[in-house]
């Protein structure tokens, strides 16, 4: 089957910018006049938001976590279906769940002492206009540095920028299927290390230090 690529979404355009601005002021002005000249291999994070991570404790308190939108829209809802069972045979007092949008907060029925879906706000980028999406989540970082794994379903697209996330926050990504672990060709080619839903999950430090390489080497401009 050919594989599809996806394109930036408008969040991943906006973090490339920043990145771009923070490393040399004159290439971002060059990138925001010229589109064409954007380069959209790797998604880039900017510098505020993993440098901020480096300074949260890592220890992991949380086993299993999903915090995110689920009836955002259709196309969500059917790609995160397969999350449900997951929670229902994974999930425990030591996991951490919160869906975030309005419309599955509508008549919810908590799953458990896990579940703070309604206990929580939560921030919503898709619930809010695109210029206002940009921002740092802390308490949505600080789950997931303190989850040993991280359900990254797909969202509108096959791919998650939560996948990148859990990399970001030393979490380890658990998907659906491996096409849910990248967004272009030459993410596909990289080694990420991450657990099929259906496999058993065994939480691996050098595995969480193995994805956070990458990510700062392929996801950041870090000196």
């Amino acid at each position: 089957m050919m594989q599809t690529y996806y394109q930036f979404s408008p969040k991943l355009y906006m973090w490339y910018l920043e990145a771009k601005r923070e490393k040399n002021s004159l290439l971002y002005l060059w990138h925001r006049l010229t589109l064409k000249s954007i380069c959209q291999d790797y998604a880039l994070y900017p510098r505020r938001f993993y440098k901020t991570i480096e300074k949260f404790d890592y220890s992991k308190k949380i086993d299993f976590c999903f915090i995110g939108a689920f009836q955002i829209d259709q196309k969500t809802q059917e790609n995160r279906k397969w999350i449900l069972d997951f929670i229902h045979n994974h999930f425990t007092d030591s996991s951490y769940l919160q869906f975030t949008d309005m419309n599955t907060k509508q008549m919810y029925k908590s799953k458990g002492n896990y579940d703070y879906t309604l206990k929580k706000c939560g921030f919503v980028p898709k619930e809010q206009p695109i210029a206002k999406r940009n921002q740092f989540d802390k308490d949505y970082f600080t789950k997931l540095s303190e989850s040993k794994f991280t359900l990254c379903p797909a969202g509108d697209n096959i791919w998650s920028m939560r996948f990148y996330e859990a990399l970001m926050c030393k979490s380890i990504p658990i998907v659906n299927n491996k096409n849910e672990t990248f967004r272009s060709k030459a993410e596909s080619e990289l080694n990420y290390k991450y657990y099929l839903a259906t496999e058993q999950h065994v939480y691996r430090e050098d595995w969480v230090e193995h994805n956070h390489r990458i990510f700062l080497k392929y996801h950041t401009l870090n000196d």
